[in-house]
């Protein structure tokens, strides 16, 4: 499917990429390779840091000795963290002895978790056992790396270590179980057969175990999901916590109230067990567990609002870290909207100024939004949207002031023009709302103030302006060394080092101008044919506008919706008449312009197909032999499509948005209960019918295309705005 023109197209990029990379044009960058020519170049810039890059350079030449030597080099003169890397890398050639000796100078001189695990890695592969378990020392087990902590462990077990019993015991009930408990368990660790005797009941009186190992195999069989034979240990379990054989550690007790909860349909009797428990460990650690599990029991049994409010409310109040007094209101929360709409709306302000972290609250707010739709209770918008403003996160006060808004603009509503647009002005504040804000400003005529406009789409997406109640986000002060670090990779050509270093803080202690330096560098890097740079130059581009202080420039902004692939997206656009935007949009939305990747229920490539769809699409144009992680095919194949379902959808770009991700048999039946709902026959608002979808997968999907596509458009036409806004809500 490729013509002479993206041919020519391609060879022209990449004579691009070549300048760009050689230094002739962009980021004006030195040669890749270390003549001697551009060495005093890159010297007088970085300093003794550049012999760390050259050191690279020489290592991926084959060329050990001289990279040792610059490797060593750097380390005494370089700064601290090119000299830790270049102490790093001595870590990684040589023989087996030269690279323990270079693992020891690397614990010598820098400290860490980082290194720690390179170590622990290293001495594991060499066998050093004693130097393994000696490097690891005095971990803290709840917050320590699991791989570091499974080596070690490992280790311990080689040597017949005294603590070995007692260090296992602490990993498996200090933290959560990752598949690496799941992986050591399996392979390493030497436990009774349990399950053989659980199969085999006869055998079970000559099994022996300590309670210690009882407890790991529950925690193991609760990670399994086996909850029929965890309800049969269950009491074993709480006999051990009951004679004191073992503590009731918190993650223990949390696997207790799981299994309880998905491994008996006996909600009430456990439930009311679980309360005894709870008055009975009154003061412990424990305590939060007990309530939190029989609210939730109580609640799987129905009817039975009060005592799970109570419960509840005891959970709260028992709650040892934020995040568990959180979790609790969130399901009493939840559970108040099943049983009573009333009660939440009544007390949702007091609600509001419990919570620590308002985020972990969107999804319930979400669903509240479509509860008082499906009412027609449309006056609660604007009552609950002042009741939370400064405690919700800015997504949901812009989310309930819009639809506030518009409901009075419908009629729907009782409020003055002053009351509509105060709800939209909200609407227009805040840093992680954009899709209300952007439809805000449209709704108050901001499309012909073009400042304005500036300002709404390049702000920082990720700024809570309503927290001021709260604690504010801490800006942090970038680390110097670390963006010396990333920008000397770009500089002496080393793209591919770049995201996995940027990705170990998320380009947090980075300016937002390195962040989007990096990302651009990215961009002119990537290649459309190896499907390269193009995702990490977006991710970086997306989280340095999450993590600004302040306002990003629009050359930035192209950098968080770029037009990759645009040979294609041009061409098919042109061939099936879509918008250029809307595609870009899809792409951005769909695969973050990963051509190769795949979703878990199957969708493949760029505009995320199903195999079945683009089996369907080959045929209609005769094509036997395709790729859906060809970037060209993929963008033929979902153009076409996309452009059908919209054509389907009386040629709305929205429907047509939301065919694509749930079918669009769905999306007309979904239609038709919106109209009843909102007593309507035809002309149903679209930005209102987005809310009552009862999919919130759906309805995210939908704002961020339609973010998306008025971004696009707006970076390519500003003056389109208000006509981008109708045509997508038409």
């Amino acid at each position: 499917m490729r013509t002479p023109l993206v041919f020519a197209g391609r060879l022209k990029k990449q004579f691009f990429k070549t300048l760009f990379l050689a230094g002739v044009i962009g980021l004006s960058l030195p040669c890749t390779s270390c003549s001697a020519a551009t060495k005093p170049e890159g010297q007088k810039r970085f300093g003794a840091d550049a012999d760390y890059y050259i050191g690279l350079r020489l290592l991926g030449e084959g060329n050990e000795n001289a990279a040792r030597e610059k490797f060593k080099r750097c380390m005494k003169k370089g700064s601290p963290l090119c000299a830790q890397r270049s102490a790093e890398a001595l870590c990684t050639f040589g023989n087996i002895q030269e690279k323990n000796t270079a693992t020891e100078n690397l614990l010598h001189l820098f400290s860490g978790e980082e290194v720690i695990l390179i170590a622990a890695r290293q001495f594991s592969a060499s066998n050093e056992i004693n130097k393994l378990i000696e490097c690891t020392s005095g971990l803290d087990f709840a917050t320590a790396k699991n791989e570091i902590i499974r080596l070690r462990l490992e280790a311990m077990a080689k040597r017949g270590d005294s603590a070995y019993e007692s260090e296992v015991y602490r990993w498996f009930t200090e933290c959560p179980i990752s598949t690496e408990h799941y992986q050591f368990y399996r392979d390493t660790y030497n436990h009774p057969d349990f399950e053989g005797a659980y199969q085999n009941p006869e055998n079970a009186a000559l099994l022996k175990y300590t309670p210690e190992q009882f407890a790991i195999n529950y925690r193991i069989a609760s990670y399994k999901r086996n909850y029929s034979y965890t309800m049969l240990c269950s009491p074993e379990l709480f006999h051990f916590f009951e004679d004191g054989s073992i503590l009731p550690a918190p993650q223990l007790i949390s696997d207790f109230g799981k299994n309880f909860l998905y491994g008996s349909m006996d909600f009430a009797k456990n439930a009311m067990h679980f309360r005894e428990l709870a008055q009975k460990y009154a003061g412990t650690s424990a305590e939060f567990y007990f309530w939190f599990y029989a609210g939730r029991l109580f609640e799987k049994a129905g009817m039975y609002y009060q005592q799970t409010k109570n419960s509840f409310d005891n959970a709260i109040a028992s709650a040892q870290s934020p995040s568990q007094k959180d979790n609790a209101l969130w399901y009493l929360l939840n559970t108040s909207l099943n049983f009573s709409i009333n009660s939440i709306i009544n007390s949702i302000g007091t609600y509001a100024q419990e919570w620590s972290d308002a985020e972990y609250f969107e999804d319930f707010f979400e669903q509240l939004v479509t509860a008082l739709l499906a009412a027609g209770r449309w006056n609660e918008f604007g009552r609950i949207y002042k009741a939370i403003d400064g405690y919700a996160s800015d997504l949901t006060t812009a989310q309930f002031a819009y639809i506030y808004g518009r409901l009075i603009q419908e009629g729907l509503a009782s409020g003055t023009k002053q009351e509509e647009t105060d709800a939209f002005k909200r609407a227009c504040r805040g840093g992680s709302s954009v899709y209300y804000k952007l439809l805000a400003a449209y709704r108050l005529g901001l499309g012909k103030n073009p400042v304005e406009l500036q300002k709404i789409l390049c702000a920082p997406t990720g700024i809570q302006e309503n927290q001021s109640k709260k604690a504010a986000k801490t800006t942090k002060t970038p680390d110097s060394s670390f963006e010396n670090l990333l920008m000397g990779y770009a500089y002496f050509g080393f793209p591919e080092l770049i995201y996995t270093e940027w990705q170990k803080n998320q380009g947090e202690n980075l300016s937002t101008e390195t962040n989007f330096y990096l990302a651009d560098f990215l961009a002119k890097c990537g290649d459309p044919e190896k499907n390269d740079y193009y995702t990490q130059s977006l991710r970086i581009a997306a989280r340095a506008q999450r993590n600004a202080s302040e306002r990003i420039t629009r050359e930035q902004l192209k950098l968080v919706y770029p037009n990759f692939y645009n040979l294609y997206v041009s061409k098919y656009c042109s061939e099936f008449k879509m918008n250029e935007s809307v595609m870009y949009a899809l792409i951005r939305s769909e695969s973050f312009f990963d051509a190769d990747i795949m979703s878990s229920a199957g969708a493949v490539g760029l505009t995320q197909l199903m195999e079945l769809t683009a089996s369907d699409i080959a045929r209609r144009f005769k094509i036997q032999d395709y790729s859906l992680t060809d970037p060209e095919t993929n963008i033929c194949f979902g153009t076409w499509y996309l452009g059908n379902l919209i054509s389907r959808c009386d040629n709305s770009p929205l429907l047509g948005f939301f065919s694509y991700n749930a079918g669009i048999t769905r999306v007309r039946r979904w239609l038709q209960s919106s109209l009843i709902e909102f007593g309507k026959k035809s002309n149903m608002p679209l930005d209102l019918f987005l809310e009552t979808i009862p999919f919130a997968e759906t309805r995210e999907y939908g704002r961020k295309l339609v973010s998306a596509t008025i971004a696009y458009d707006w970076l390519d036409s500003p003056a389109r705005f208000d006509q981008t806004v109708e045509e997508l809500l038409k």
